[in-house]
This record gives C-alpha cells, sequence and structure tokens, in this order.
C-alpha cells in the first residue's frame, strides 16, 4: 500500500469543507465536456468497451493501462466527476501478474486518490467475481462501490449513484440554508405528523431516496439531470414530507389530550385509562381480602359503587347485585363505570 501513497505524500489532501469558499459544483470539466472521467483497465478490449460506455453516459474519458499512470492521470488533471478502477491492474507498464497472487492494485490506486481528494468518487469494477462480498480489501476500502456486472445498465446505476454522492457531498452552504429552511417550512406545516422528526430527518429521507432512485425508481427518487439537484431535493422533501402526512392519517394517532372524554355524569376520563392487561387474574387482584379496605375506601361517598363492589367480591352476578342491593340497570351502569375507570383500568363489559 505504500508503494502510490508514498508517491503523492508532497500532494496535500483536498477537502470541500476545508476553507470558507464554496463547495467544487458537482460536475468537473474536461476539454470542454460536461462530465469527465478517469479509466485504469489495462485489458485493452475490457478497456475500450468501458470507455464506449463512458462516452455514451456523456463522459469525456481519459485511460491508464496501470496504476502508476492512473495516479499521473489524477495529479495532473483531476479531480473527475468518476474514477473506474480495474481491482487487478498491474502497478507499472509490463508489470506482470501472478495469477496465483492476490492483486489489489487497484484498491491502492484508489485510496491513492482519496487522499488527494476526500470527496472523489470511485468505482472498482471485479469482474472475476460474483459479488462485491467476495471481493477482499481492507476496512478503508469497504465504502468504496464494486462493479462485478459488466453490463450496460448496471454500470449506468453505478455512475448515477458516484454522481449523486459527489453532489451529496458538494452541496454549498447556501444550498443548505435554502433546504434547511424548506425542511422547517415542511416539518411546521405536518404539526403532529412530524412525530418528533426534524428537518435533518427529512433531508436525510431525500437524500436516501435519491440514491436508492439510482437503482430502483419505483422505491427511490430518481433525479432528471435537467433539474438542479438542490430543487430536486426540496422536491423530495416535500414528497417525503406528504407521505409522512398521509401514514399519520391512516394510524389515527392523536395527543393525549384529544384522547380526553367525559361520561354521562361530566366525570373525566381518557381511554388511556382503559388499555386491559389482558390477564384477568391480574384485573380482579384488586378484589382481594387484604385490599377491600383501601379499595373501599376509594369509593366511601359512592354509596351504589360500593354496593356493586361488594356484590362483585361476593361471587354475585349482575342480576343478582342489581336485585340484592336495589339497583336498577342506570344505576348499576353507572356505577360499573367509574369502578373500571378507576380500579380496573380495563372493559368489563360481561358485568
Amino acid at each position: 500500500m505504500g508503494y502510490l501513497l508514498s508517491f503523492i505524500d508532497s500532494t496535500p489532501p483536498r477537502s470541500p469543507h476545508g476553507s470558507p469558499e464554496p463547495s467544487l459544483p458537482p460536475t468537473r470539466a474536461i476539454n470542454g465536456s460536461p462530465k469527465s472521467a478517469l479509466l485504469a483497465e489495462d485489458d485493452a478490449s475490457l478497456s475500450e468497451f468501458l470507455k464506449r460506455c463512458l462516452k455514451n453516459e456523456g463522459y469525456s474519458v481519459r485511460t491508464a493501462s496501470n496504476s502508476e499512470e492512473g495516479i499521473r492521470l489524477y495529479r495532473d488533471f483531476g479531480p473527475y466527476n468518476v474514477v473506474l478502477i480495474n481491482y487487478c491492474i498491474p502497478r507499472t507498464k509490463g508489470d506482470g501478474i501472478n495469477p496465483l497472487a492476490p492483486q489489489t492494485n487497484g484498491i491502492e490506486l484508489a485510496l491513492a486518490i482519496r487522499k488527494i481528494d476526500l470527496t472523489q468518487g470511485v468505482i472498482l469494477a471485479a469482474f472475476a467475481f460474483r459479488a462485491a462480498a467476495e471481493v477482499p480489501r481492507p476496512s478503508e476500502a469497504m465504502d468504496i462501490p464494486i462493479l462485478v456486472d459488466c453490463s450496460v445498465l448496471s454500470l449506468r446505476g453505478m455512475l448515477e449513484k458516484v454522481e449523486i454522492d459527489l453532489a451529496i457531498k458538494t452541496l454549498s452552504t447556501a444550498d443548505l440554508l435554502r433546504l434547511r429552511n424548506v425542511g422547517r417550512l415542511l416539518i411546521r406545516s405536518l404539526g403532529r405528523a412530524a412525530r418528533s422528526r426534524n428537518w435533518e430527518d427529512l433531508l436525510n429521507e431525500a437524500q436516501c431516496r435519491t440514491l436508492i432512485g439510482a437503482g430502483d425508481s419505483r422505491s427511490g427518487r430518481h433525479w432528471n439531470r435537467r433539474v438542479p439537484f438542490v430543487q430536486h431535493l426540496a422536491g423530495a422533501m416535500k414528497s417525503i414530507a406528504n407521505l409522512w402526512k398521509r401514514q399519520f392519517r391512516e394510524s389515527e394517532a392523536y395527543l393525549v389530550s384529544e384522547l380526553t372524554i367525559y361520561d354521562e355524569e361530566g366525570q373525566e376520563h381518557s381511554p388511556i385509562e382503559s388499555v386491559p392487561s389482558g390477564c384477568l387474574p391480574a384485573d380482579r387482584c384488586l378484589f382481594q381480602k387484604d385490599e377491600e379496605e383501601s379499595v373501599f375506601a376509594l369509593f366511601s361517598h359512592d354509596e351504589h359503587a360500593t354496593r356493586v363492589l361488594r356484590g362483585i367480591i361476593d361471587g354475585l352476578q349482575k342480576n343478582e347485585i342489581k336485585q340484592n342491593y336495589g339497583l336498577d340497570e342506570k344505576m348499576y351502569t353507572s356505577a360499573m363505570r367509574r369502578l373500571r375507570v378507576r380500579l380496573m383500568g380495563r372493559e368489563n363489559k360481561g358485568q
């Protein structure tokens, strides 16, 4: 790994947050082309195919056949919109590849380029592997995307993700302030539907959905390149806010204060107090002998509730309680409601 890193040690890293100047725009020109690419690939036929694919996507391409040439082209002409590197590219011209030894020169080149510019989008091409998870790489390179399928569609989706990632990283302070104001306004309009989420949550969701849209526009948000990126994010935030609002209505969520209701006698209570435990013995445990005195004390000024409570303790049924204690239907129902709310915390319609 020291081969390329020592080669660029004299070059200070470039970061979009290193100075108060505005960040680099998300398009990097080369020879008048709106987008630029560096392709490091030693196989001539594959290099020509990838170069043609990149040009069809609107990129102006510089090519390198080894990692030494790749770092030189980056120092002289970088940064690029995207750098596409063969995982097994040789270090120098004429450097043979031992088929029995693992080749990581592509990873070395990728990390060396990232040391020069932290915002540079890099893709490693590892067509000899079946899946990205199979490609051996150090921990510092785990976030570099791996392309294992050389189809045009796969490459196109990977290029779009790199371009979106660059656009996110290079948002200027003015862009972020604008998006913050848009997000705060949307969160304020959501009210309770925001569910404690803030404008940063809304912006992060918009960015994630945009990245997903590079591969699946059905579950993500596709970025139309004719629309400025900040305008796209603002539109995505509005759409997501509307989705949150619809989901809130479907779930029928309320504030605790809105749940307060009044019974026929004008007593205030909330359905939250009537959530059942789901265990009948637990609901009945309040009426054990050792707790009778404290329970009856709660209703010392409520004659009807005291009668109903005594009947329950004695194991009487509804009709027996009414008959033995001289209660009509209205008296019994009202007393039972007060008992359930105050003691049992549940709707016990069986009594």
